[in-house]
């Protein structure tokens, strides 16, 4: 009786075991999943951004040779919604140099703890890219 009850131990084991490791890789697939929709959609407002950049610049080049202090203090702003821009763009420049998909050695938990601060930090690169967005697209309507 023992002989038999044996390796139906051991073929339960080795189903739990593979069933917890596909659970391990699909929560891992999903995460990283997360993360890489959330970099694609900060990625199709690049051009947004861009475009937003460039006409802070046409703003500003209308309003320069005005001397008042309104013009001084549009000036100011519009300098700082581009500095806001350029900070987004870089902070999403360094996101995608510094992810790495590569997870070779790593634990299951060592890739979940992994992608879970990627999700962070790409998630602070949208907020980021919103508040520029949204400020510069203030200064662009008001002004036109």
């Amino acid at each position: 009786m023992k002989i038999r009850i044996l390796p139906l131990v051991v073929l339960l084991s080795f189903i739990a075991i593979l069933s917890s490791c596909q659970n391990e890789k699909a929560a891992q697939e999903k995460l990283q999943k997360e993360v890489l929709d959330a970099h694609d959609v900060i990625m199709a407002r690049m051009d947004e951004l861009n475009e937003d950049q460039l006409q802070l610049d046409q703003l500003r080049n209308n309003f320069k040779n005005l001397n008042n202090a309104d013009t001084a203090t549009l000036g100011l702003s519009i300098d700082s919604a581009k500095s806001d821009l350029s900070k987004a763009d870089e902070a999403m420049m360094e996101w995608m140099h510094n992810f790495d998909p590569d997870y070779t050695g790593m634990s299951h938990q060592q890739i979940m703890d992994y992608l879970g601060k990627q999700r962070k930090s790409i998630d602070s690169v949208k907020v980021l890219f919103d508040q520029s967005l949204s400020r510069s697209k203030a200064i662009i309507q008001k002004h036109k």
